[in-house]
């Protein structure tokens, strides 16, 4: 944790000052909850960062009373935070920019190009995702224009990508991150996706030998992956050497459909084998079966899921109904994996009822919060997300995770996309949807312990241990758009960090994912 700081400067005409910070170009800013604008200076902090990030920053004066009569932004400064003392990144690429991996091969089409892919499908199966799973670009096996699935599909033979080079030599182990997408399908053998380590030959330049990191090479109606993984795979066997590289191949001779699509890749190289062992901290695979010995977990690492996992041991979480004495007592509830883990607290869900007009103006048009322009009713609910987890979430600062926030220029800060799905159903059938874009999460109140100080704000997001967080009724989107739905009973259905769209797992770690929906029964009057 950080703060910044810089020196504060006088107004010539003696004006009280503020000032707005902004790092990586985004601003540092309380949103709604925000009583003015901006900081009194000279420091913001304490922050959150992640390990081994490049950032910049600047500072902008502005009057109090007139906030738009502002200073030239300042100097603009970087810096760089520390690793985390157990590996470091030596190759990292989100396919934003070219980086310059190379595409070959003999196959007719279906080539590996850099984009964003269109949505496709083949029936009711996913062919290929309609967005990339990090940035704004990802590599992907051919562009389905008009989104028909056999356009562009590989086919005739093999298009291999391959990575720049890295140097691994002198680790003691390395892990290779990426996120992958795969669909086949036919059932017959030959069509595959194959990710290989390239390790240099001594004495032979330019010649490889190959190491298999992972095949994947059977139908996706059998074994569903065509949705957006993120994936690790430790380096333990091959010889670790300078020079090395990432080899992505999908081949299909022209039988069926084969598409593939990788993002976010990250290679580390680990100052100590542990990753490949076989006890505490070794890597591990959640869909191997028991893949740790003894009592210990397979659990996932990180703030976000990022296809991370290791062996650990259990930690109790908090028990809800009757948590432990203070904050510094041990956890009293279930054994887990050491992570947050968010529920819906139901009882604060109370309903009320109103009318909006929306304008063409309107940003809750815009941010698809209601269904329509005019008279909208709308059915209103306070939403708490308590933390019942062994340890807190801990966001930081929105440019930690540029991939999960958006700029909404309307509401003049930045959304955490589908952190809440609200859905309406009238027995069994859905009659109407919301959702709700985070501005931030934070500590509103400790429900474990009252006296407790929060540690997290719209600045410095998260949500600590034993804290909750909550969407009064009111705030934009905290609703569900009614219009013309009759009265009578319904079911109103809240559920938390859902997978986005084309994704397999929810964007953020839990360590208990089946306590994130909860259903109360509503009842919507006559308008």
């Amino acid at each position: 944790m950080i703060d910044l700081c810089w020196n504060l400067v006088d107004d010539p005409d003696g004006e009280a000052l503020r000032y707005r910070v902004f790092v990586d170009d985004t601003e540092l800013t309380e949103g709604i909850l925000g009583d003015e604008p901006g900081y009194p200076g000279p420091c913001v902090g304490p922050l959150n960062l992640v390990f081994e990030r490049s950032y910049t920053w600047h500072v902008q004066a502005f009057e109090v009373d007139d906030p738009t009569r502002t200073s030239p932004q300042s100097a603009t400064w970087s810096f760089t935070t520390m690793r985390d003392g157990v590996s470091q990144t030596v190759f990292a690429d989100n396919f934003d920019e070219d980086l310059g991996w190379q595409v070959s091969g003999d196959a007719s089409k279906g080539a590996w190009i850099r984009g964003k892919p269109i949505r496709t499908k083949d029936g009711e199966l996913l062919a290929q995702p309609g967005a990339c799973l990090g940035g704004a670009q990802c590599y992907f096996t051919g562009q389905n224009e008009g989104a028909v699935p056999d356009q562009a599909d590989v086919a005739g033979g093999t298009t291999i990508l391959t990575s720049p080079a890295f140097d691994l030599g002198g680790a003691a182990a390395a892990t290779v991150q990426l996120g992958r997408f795969f669909y086949k399908s036919d059932a017959g053998p030959g069509p595959r996706l194959a990710v290989d380590l390239l390790v240099p030959q001594l004495n032979k330049p330019n010649e490889y030998d190959a190491y298999p990191l992972e095949l994947l090479a059977t139908a996706t109606a059998g074994a569903p992956e065509n949705l957006w993984r993120p994936r690790e795979y430790p380096v333990c066997g091959p010889p670790l050497r300078d020079g090395s590289r990432l080899r992505i191949s999908a081949t299909d001779a022209g039988v069926g459909l084969l598409e593939a699509a990788i993002d976010s890749v990250v290679v580390r190289s680990h100052d100590d084998a542990v990753v490949c062992g076989a006890g505490e901290g070794s890597a591990c695979d959640p869909e191997a079966g028991p893949s740790c010995p003894g009592e210990l977990l397979c659990c996932s690492q990180g703030v976000t899921n990022d296809g991370i996992y290791r062996c650990s041991a259990p930690v109790p979480g908090l028990d809800f109904a009757d948590p432990p004495p203070t904050a510094d007592a041990p956890g009293n509830g279930p054994a887990g994996c050491d992570a947050p883990d968010l529920i819906v607290d139901a009882k604060w869900i109370d309903p009320i009822f109103t009318v909006i007009e929306v304008k063409n103006d309107t940003c809750e048009l815009w941010e698809g919060c209601v269904g329509g322009l005019g008279g909208r009713r709308l059915m209103l609910f306070t939403a708490a997300t308590p933390n019942i987890g062994s340890t807190d979430l801990v966001m930081g600062i929105p440019a930690n995770h540029p991939e999960l926030f958006h700029y909404s220029a309307c509401h003049d800060h930045y959304h955490f996309d589908e952190f809440a799905r609200y859905e309406l159903f009238a027995g069994d059938m859905l009659a109407a949807t919301g959702h709700k874009q985070a501005f931030c999460m934070l500590d509103t109140v400790s429900w474990a312990w009252g006296n407790d100080l929060p540690k997290f704000d719209c600045v410095n997001q998260g949500i600590s241990r034993g804290f909750s967080d909550f969407y009064d009724a009111g705030l934009p989107c905290q609703w569900i758009d009614i219009t013309g739905i009759p009265a009578g009973d319904y079911t109103l259905r809240i559920t938390l960090n859902r997978p986005r769209p084309d994704t397999a797992l929810p964007v953020l770690n839990e360590r208990d994912y089946g306590n994130n929906t909860v259903d109360t029964v509503v009842s919507i009057p006559a308008p």
